[in-house]
């Protein structure tokens, strides 16, 4: 065991190796010492705009096996270091106990992401492509019946998002077979994978005009859905361009059903019951016959009504924008029907 002297100089030697000569502003300045790099979270603990009042708007915690960029630490050889959180509100940077994590430089990989692929939610393993993939695509108003604290639901029931009142909106792609899912992720990351924690997950690494179409295409995005399907589903999805890959590979399929006859009965249809089998025509109709069968329709009771909350479309094949939508679905498996019809439902409450 080292002696309490041993660790301290240990500790300063990294502190000198990473010291950043980046400016800080005048307000914190007296109370942070810069460094670089890159605080990797052990445990789960929380993250105070204050250190001294112990304030945490949004109760925000690291999560295990999470990597942060490191800001600075309270002083040299402190007990907190400063990291930054992409989503945090009011304050993005936040101080956080030294004993929480461990330090390691951006270029680096801890050894539990070099043994095990995408530990922190933003790698991938060495696969092959999949190929049997899932897309879940929802009707945003019906879901905002069933979800009206969500934040995209709050807004969107105030009359806000235009555009997701009238569009296929995207749940996810989902590899197949059901349950494959968390691909080298760490379980200490599973266990973070809940929908009132979700905007403490990794960031995918997308480039900004994929995330751009995303946050249009994918209202969930106001409640890092985004960040949530890329961890359980994306992990699994093993193309080469990972993260940027998979959302833009999901983005190709939802525009072109969305842009179909499909996207076009269902905007027709606000406000009316609309029968599953009509929705299977339009597949047909739109990507060739027997493309139906590879569609299920999900509903959901609101009071006395049932809505059509959700299509789900099977897919086979390596998905590109090289290749037809329809050849991709008429190569897949058939679903069952679902249910049998529902009420295509306004934006806002009813």
């Amino acid at each position: 065991m080292l002696s309490k002297t041993g660790s301290t100089t240990i500790r300063l030697a990294v502190f000198a190796a990473l010291i950043s000569t980046v400016p800080l502003s005048s307000d914190t300045a007296h109370a942070l010492e810069a460094l670089s790099g890159v605080f990797v979270a052990d445990d789960q603990c929380p993250a105070y705009q204050s250190k001294n009042r112990r304030t945490n708007p949004g109760n925000v915690t690291t999560v295990p096996g999470t990597r942060y960029d490191l800001l600075g630490i309270n002083e040299q050889g402190g007990d907190y270091y400063m990291i930054r959180f992409n989503a945090a509100p009011s304050t993005r940077d936040r101080w956080v106990r030294t004993t929480c994590g461990h330090l390691a430089s951006k270029a680096s990989t801890t050894p539990t992401q070099a043994s095990s692929g995408a530990q922190d939610g933003n790698g991938a393993e060495s696969k092959p492509e999949s190929t049997e993939n899932l897309l879940a695509l929802s009707w945003q108003p019906a879901f905002c019946e069933t979800r009206p604290k969500t934040r995209e639901c709050r807004v969107l029931n105030d009359g806000g998002m235009p555009h997701a009142s009238g569009q296929l909106s995207i749940h996810g792609l989902w590899p197949r077979p059901k349950g494959h899912d968390y691909c080298g992720v760490a379980n200490s990351v599973i266990r973070a994978d809940r929908p009132d924690n979700w905007h403490n997950l990794p960031l995918p690494h997308i480039d900004r005009e994929t995330a751009e179409a995303l946050a249009l295409a994918m209202p969930g995005v106001a409640s890092s859905l985004h960040r949530h399907e890329w961890i359980k589903h994306g992990t699994c999805y093993f193309g080469a361009g990972g993260a940027d890959e998979y959302f833009d590979d999901t983005l190709y399929l939802t525009e072109t059903i969305d842009r179909s006859t499909v996207g076009a009965l269902f905007r027709a249809s606000v406000g009316q019951t609309l029968q599953s089998r009509d929705i299977r025509k339009a597949f047909d109709a739109a990507f060739g016959r027997g493309a139906g069968d590879r569609v299920e329709v999900k509903c959901a009771a609101d009071g006395r009504r049932t809505l059509i909350v959700e299509i789900r479309v099977n897919f086979r094949g390596r998905i590109d924008a090289k290749t037809p939508v329809a050849e991709l679905i008429l190569a897949a498996d058939r679903l069952p029907k679902g249910c049998r019809q529902g009420i295509i439902d306004r934006p806002g409450l009813q």
